[in-house]
């Protein structure tokens, strides 16, 4: 393949990729309707929270979320409350601690706001994977990981349009070395604004690649 066909291919990925990650899309498309969600879902559970009222409802909750946050009821494969339970173990946080035992205690906590306060994290954490799994989607759809010259020639096409936003030190770097970092580079220029900013205004030691790039940024 020609050099010029190479470069054709790269540019229409960066333009495809660059459309699907913008920010106005990816809110319409998870944060309002999840949110929306969010605020509609109702329960009876008692106050304290009892076990079982507790199961009960994040798992009303989490199907709810599913079928008319994300009309995707389909993607609850399974038992919902286990699923309920296993994104509250790797994901809550609290001054409990971490995962499913500190969002039961949460749940009992009345003058702190009591299962409500789970439930909008919960909430949170849903929107939060569901976007994590479309952006790494869009690039695993647009980009064959098999095809070096395309990869070498968008990272290239990178460190051309976006040099004035990476430090100098991954200006230094050949195309062919941040070809497994083009996710990265893409998503925190497009669709983060805070870490841009970051960025530009930085003060302190140079960013290493490993803190630019981290995949859990996602």
């Amino acid at each position: 393949m020609e050099i010029s066909d190479i470069r054709k291919r790269a540019e229409e990925k960066v333009e495809a990729i660059t459309a699907k990650l913008d920010q106005t899309l990816i809110k319409h498309r998870f944060d309002e309707p999840i949110d929306k969600a969010v605020r509609q879902f109702t329960h009876k559970a008692g106050c304290p929270v009892t076990h079982n009222q507790f199961h009960k409802v994040i798992t009303e909750f989490v199907v709810h979320i599913y079928d008319k946050g994300l009309n995707a009821r389909w993607m609850l494969s399974g038992e919902p409350l286990g699923q309920a339970i296993n994104l509250l173990e790797k994901h809550y946080n609290s001054t409990f601690g971490r995962g499913y035992t500190a969002a039961a205690m949460d749940a009992s906590e009345i003058q702190e706001g009591g299962i409500d306060v789970v439930l909008n994290q919960l909430g949170g954490i849903i929107k939060d994977i569901e976007r994590q799994k479309y952006v790494k989607g869009v690039f695993s759809i647009n980009i064959d990981p098999t095809d070096w010259h395309l990869k070498c020639e968008i990272a290239n096409i990178l460190l051309e349009d976006y040099k004035h936003f990476l430090p100098k030190h991954l200006l230094e770097c050949e195309p062919w070395e941040l070809v497994n970092q083009i996710p990265a580079i893409m998503y925190r220029y497009i669709c983060s604004d805070s870490a841009l900013l970051e960025i530009l205004s930085y003060q302190g030691n140079p960013l290493s690649t490993g803190d630019l790039f981290s995949v859990g940024s996602f």
